[in-house]
């Protein structure tokens, strides 16, 4: 992989015509998933050789982001490049830059509550988006993704989380409202802002899907701290506590294929990043805790 100016403007100039081949390039993710770059006045999402993500393809981000167009802000796709074949050695994906600036909670000591409601109603306006199948459908094909995935991923078995798998399906909620798309990572981290309160774009697409709106809901009160969605005010749709509960359970099993896809790209050789291997022992760790009500 070659992310030096040279190369990245070069690759950039391959798949935009007009582009700048010797463009000012800065790195704007230290992250151990995708390689993002600041490339003059665009976004370059460069796919790593393995990690919590992968397999990584620019194309499904992009055509999430291409769906939601016109829909919530957020970037907009300006070229896509699959191959390996190009000066950068990897695929990636050309996107809008967002206005504002990404926050972490702890940056926030005042309007928390203007801060909350934007968000809040940026998801109530995505889940607004309906996908051709049943939300009980759309949790199927999760749930076999998710198999899938532990499947070819995981170092060794875990019971823990064969067990939740089989809970899951066994207590899948019988829903059947259309799907909804959901973002699939909605978290104050994956958010920019352009003042207090005032939502500037939703970042970081890659793990769409189409299914329950309370996933993201879920997703927000235990990954986004003091922004997360605990009433209907400003999000604008009404709140299933049992599904809630049932999608809490749900998410959090989907996310231990982060750690087994981390500790994979270790042992194949395709990172030798340290954390990948921190990551995924850690998940090993909590997986034997944090699942145990599968076993009830």
């Amino acid at each position: 992989m070659d992310l030096s100016p040279p190369a990245v403007g070069r690759a950039v100039a391959e798949v935009m015509d007009g582009a700048n081949p010797h463009p000012r390039v800065e790195r704007l993710s230290r992250g151990f998933s995708w390689l993002t770059l600041g490339v003059d006045d665009v976004i370059v999402r460069v796919a790593p050789r393995g990690g919590p993500l992968d397999p990584y393809d620019p194309e499904v981000e992009a055509a999430n982001l291409r769906r939601v167009e016109g829909v919530v802000p957020a970037p907009r796709v300006l070229a896509v490049q699959p191959y390996l074949d190009n000066p950068i050695g990897r695929p990636f994906g050309v996107h809008t830059r967002m206005p504002g600036r990404v926050l972490r909670l702890g940056d926030v000591t005042e309007r928390r509550p203007e801060y909350t409601a934007a968000a809040a109603m940026a998801l109530g306006q995505l889940h607004n988006l309906t996908a051709p199948m049943t939300v009980a459908e759309g949790y199927d094909a999760e749930l076999d993704r998710t198999e899938a995935v532990y499947r070819r991923a995981a170092p060794n078995r875990h019971p823990e989380f064969e067990a939740a798998l089989a809970w899951l399906g066994a207590n899948r909620p019988d829903c059947n409202e259309p799907a909804v798309w959901c973002h699939g990572d909605f978290r104050f981290a994956n958010l920019s802002w352009t003042g207090p309160g005032e939502l500037g774009g939703i970042l970081d697409w890659e793990r769409a899907w189409p299914g329950d709106p309370m996933c993201d809901v879920a997703f927000t009160r235990r990954f986004s701290g003091w922004c997360s969605i605990d009433d209907s005010a400003s999000y604008g749709h009404p709140l299933d506590q049992e599904r809630l509960e049932y999608a809490a359970r749900f998410e959090r099993v989907r996310s231990f294929t982060a750690s087994m896809r981390a500790i994979r790209a270790w042992l194949d050789g395709r990172s030798h990043d340290p954390r990948l291997l921190t990551i995924g022992r850690r998940g090993e760790e909590a997986m034997q805790t944090e699942l145990a009500w599968a076993a009830d």
